[in-house]
């Protein structure tokens, strides 16, 4: 892949984060129902606006306290907000990580389970295959593969939209002058964005390019901006629908919302899309989980860990989180974001806008007294 600034600053970093939270928080549109588009059409955009300036700021201090230290694993990184008690990210990280698989697997059978009428274990057990093959293959074709992804899946939201606009414009236009304006979405959208950019440490490795701190916040803002493109798209399409889309009670709303439309061929499409990314999810964790186990065995052997042994250690995870997944998709989001947001307040957050900030403003001063 080409080396270029957009490629390395822009594309990268923002296909990595958009590949994964796409399939792992919002793909399905349960999320998306229950943190943006509860709060109304206007309370949706304020929602959405918010996710996307957690993210940002996030981001930044992510990609940079990483470019300083070459922390690109997130055991790495954790070390640099939670010096020796490093550990308790990691406990949370990978309790965390296997629950959102477990989503994902589950949301992965729904779709395919219903749209060609399997079995959902069908769609779980090729989320397995796939996670092992693109482990296998490694940082670089995973790169590529969700830069591909991500292209892909934002033609056919803008496909979805204009297909809505043009058909359903007037009553979803309705819908938005109807509603109006509060701060209530702010602290939900919080909440939802805080869980998931904690994740972030796992992703790192799509910032390996990143050269200078202006780069790093370009980066940040870009996928960011990128990464709420779906929220949006997504948003004014339910609104078209609003509010029986809240009241649906789908597994999938995304699917509901299509079968309404009456498209067969753009359902189609975008079961493929959803399914691919929903794989992306998984994919994307077990790099960064293997990266970290990469960088441990660097340092103690010498030598990084076979393909093989990538795979072996991705499959063994994702086998955990379909056991899991027996829970059902609704009962484990609900459960799971409560447990993950408390959890990520004490050993992410709070760490990262604390320590990691201090040590970034530190570093700045430093290098504005080295250079006068």
């Amino acid at each position: 892949m080409s080396n270029s600034f957009f490629v390395r600053v822009m594309l990268i970093p923002a296909a990595v984060w958009l590949s994964v939270f796409f399939g792992g928080s919002m793909g399905s549109g349960i999320e998306l129902i229950q943190y943006v588009t509860i709060n109304g059409p206007i309370g949706g955009l304020i929602a959405i606006a918010t996710i996307a300036s957690v993210v940002g700021v996030v981001m930044y201090l992510c990609f940079e306290l990483a470019r300083q230290n070459n922390a690109y694993d997130y055991r790495e990184f954790s070390k640099i907000i939670l010096g020796k008690g490093w550990w308790l990210y990691e406990i949370v990280i990978l309790t965390s990580m296997v629950i959102v698989i477990a989503i994902s697997s589950t949301a992965a059978g729904t779709v395919i389970g219903k749209h060609f009428d399997l079995n959902i274990n069908v769609g779980q057990v090729l989320l397995l295959a796939v996670v092992i093959f693109f482990t296998y293959k490694g940082r670089e074709f995973i790169e590529k593969s969700m830069a591909l992804a991500s292209v892909s899946l934002l033609v056919v939201l803008v496909i979805i939209v204009g297909h809505i606009f043009f058909n359903l414009g007037e009553v979803t236009a309705a819908n938005f002058v109807k509603d109006s304006a509060s701060v209530a979405p702010v602290g939900v959208a919080f909440q939802y964005a805080l869980v998931n950019i904690s994740f972030f440490p796992l992703l790192l490795f799509g910032a390996r390019q990143i050269k200078t701190g202006k780069e790093s916040l370009i980066a940040a803002m870009s996928a960011a901006v990128v990464g709420v493109l779906p929220l949006l798209a997504l948003h004014y399409a339910f609104v078209s629908h609003y509010p029986e889309i809240i009241t649906s009670g789908a597994d999938v709303p995304v699917y509901w919302l299509l079968e309404t439309l009456d498209s067969a061929w753009l359902i189609d499409v975008y079961v493929v899309i959803l399914f691919v990314l929903i794989t992306q999810t998984g994919v994307g964790m077990m790099q960064g989980f293997v990266e970290r186990l990469d960088s441990y065995m660097q340092k103690s052997k010498g030598k990084p860990m076979t393909p093989m042994q990538h795979s072996a250690s991705a499959g063994f995870m994702v086998v955990l989180s379909l056991i899991l997944s027996s829970m059902g998709i609704v009962a484990l989001i609900l459960a799971g974001y409560s447990f993950l947001f408390m959890s990520f307040i004490v050993v992410f957050f709070i760490p990262l806008i604390t320590v990691g900030v201090y040590k970034l403003v530190k570093s700045k001063s430093a290098i504005i007294v080295n250079e006068s």
